[in-house]
């Protein structure tokens, strides 16, 4: 192999490699944090909201709907709160010094890149732990803050940054318990520990509940296989563990599950209970006229009475046409650039060259997971648990998003955003399997170059720069002066296509 590409394959397994890595997404998300518009499109206003409502309580347990909430929905029975709950008290005292309701954003969107930064952190030590090498971590981690959306969302105040960490958090645990299990010697603390934080990291957004399943599902299935159906000898060794705790342990343990299955129960479960749903619908809580002023719900009433009345009707989509639309739609969204408030949140396609870039590495790798499935998976149940973690939460978000079709007969649901908390998972599992497929070195440097090449052209926050306008900027003057002689660089280095498509395969234009 050619000592160039040698030293290419050094540099990037290399820690200077990743502490770019860190230091270009922080920087990318802090651009975003101080220059764009507020309320940004992932639903910024709507978070932010919720969060000053919460400075009003000491503690998260609402017993009816606070006053001039009705504009967020039914918040008193919203399961994902303890985001906006958490992020209360440092808006609490940011508001003490701060006045102006801009900088206060701004402060939050700080607070916001730094959760996910650790989340990317986290997220690291999770690919190294299933096999993969640093060059190929350090690479998939490189490509993972080059999707536009990437540091979009972290620049802002959304729930998602807190999920990012507390995901990657739980899966580490669920490998150490993986492992104790393993060997025989499972420990009350490590199984309490992921039963207990995996309900909490449920409410900061009820999505986590798949992933929370998938690894439930995963355990038992582990713990069946390695007692070989003796499943007393496993609760025996659980109870040794448990007389080997400290009294203080137990203690913790305890208070623990009773606090952490306590929050799940006044949420999850009442709502289960009460409205047959975790997630009830609005107008089950509240009165129509006042879930009306959540623009949300109100959009979704509208769309179903015109479906109802006949006004419109569901097209001829079955379950696998809807399966190609949404991974269409996922694709998208992942690249496109989504404006703020001030141009109605208008969008623009992907640029090409990033976008196509992904398409490439979705397809190989798809092919190599397929066809090397039995090696990949044969002796890494670390992989075989994160692909049992993905499956759970991709038929869930699918699932969701067709029945939520089915009642108003618009295609939603299908935001790139959704995928990050099991996109690098899947990027575990498909790199393990192209780095199979790649039996030549030389080869795979120079396919991870071309790839990493592409996605430079205007990946990450390039796409936000070179579609974006004046109306995307903050109203501030050398945010806008800044912005402005960015784009007119941008256009001399960037392969930026058309600003809107026609044909078949841009459903969006």
């Amino acid at each position: 192999m050619p000592k160039i590409l040698v030293r290419i394959s050094d540099y990037l397994g290399s820690k200077k490699f990743y502490w770019l890595l860190l230091v270009l997404f922080v920087l990318e998300a802090s651009w975003i944090a101080v220059s764009a518009a507020y309320p940004q499109a992932f639903d910024e206003g709507f978070h932010f909201g919720i969060i000053k409502i919460y400075s009003h309580y000491w503690l998260p347990f609402l017993s009816s709907q606070p006053a001039h909430a009705d504009a967020y929905g039914a918040v008193f029975r919203d399961p994902s709160y303890l985001y906006h709950y958490l992020m209360s008290f440092p808006y609490r005292l940011i508001a003490l010094f701060v006045h102006s309701q801009i900088t206060q954003i701004i402060i939050l969107r700080f607070i916001n890149i730094a959760l996910f930064t650790y989340g990317i952190v986290l997220f690291r030590k999770i690919l190294r732990r299933v096999g993969t090498s640093k060059a190929l971590s350090n690479l998939i981690l490189s490509l993972f803050i080059l999707i536009p959306i990437v540091p979009q969302l972290a620049g802002q105040i959304n729930y998602d940054n807190l999920l990012m960490p507390l995901t990657a958090a739980i899966i580490l645990l669920s490998f150490r318990v993986l492992d104790e299990v393993r060997a025989r010697q499972p420990s009350i603390w490590s199984i309490v520990l992921l039963i207990g934080f995996g309900l909490e990291v449920s409410l900061v957004k009820y999505a986590f509940l798949p992933i929370f399943a998938g690894i439930a599902l995963f355990m038992l299935f582990l713990v069946y296989r390695t007692y070989n159906r003796q499943l007393g000898q496993f609760f025996k060794s659980l109870l040794k563990s448990w007389k080997t705790q400290t009294q203080l342990a137990r203690i913790l343990m305890v208070i623990l599950l009773i606090v952490s299955f306590g929050m799940f129960y006044q949420r999850d479960i009442i709502n289960l209970v009460d409205y047959h749903s975790i997630e009830p619908n609005c107008a089950k809580v509240l009165s129509v006229k006042q879930c009306m002023s959540y623009s949300v719900w109100a959009y979704n009433y509208k769309d179903h009475n015109k479906l109802t009345s006949g006004v419109t009707s569901l097209s001829d989509l079955n379950p696998v046409i809807y399966l190609g639309q949404w991974v269409y739609w996922m694709w998208y969204r992942l690249f496109f650039a989504v404006n703020g408030p001030n141009d109605h949140f208008a969008n623009y396609p992907p640029l090409p060259l990033p976008s196509l870039a992904a398409l490439i590495v979705g397809i190989v790798g798809l092919y190599a997971v397929i066809k090397w499935w039995r090696k990949l998976f044969a002796n890494n149940l670390y992989l075989v648990m994160l692909f049992v973690i993905t499956a759970s939460y991709l038929i869930a978000l699918i699932t969701q998003g067709y029945v939520t079709y089915q009642y108003t007969a618009v295609l939603e649901n299908m935001n790139g955003r959704y995928l990050l908390p099991v996109l690098l998972l899947g990027a575990a599992i498909a790199g393990q399997a192209v780095s199979v497929a790649f039996k030549d070195q030389t080869r795979k440097i120079i396919f991870a170059m071309v790839i990493l090449i592409l996605f430079i052209e205007g990946g990450g926050i390039l796409t936000f720069i070179a579609r974006s306008g004046p109306s995307w900027d903050l109203n501030n003057k050398a945010v806008v002066t800044v912005n402005n002689k960015a784009r007119k660089v941008i256009n001399h280095v960037v392969v930026k296509g058309r600003k809107n498509y026609k044909g078949p395969i841009w459903f969006f234009n």
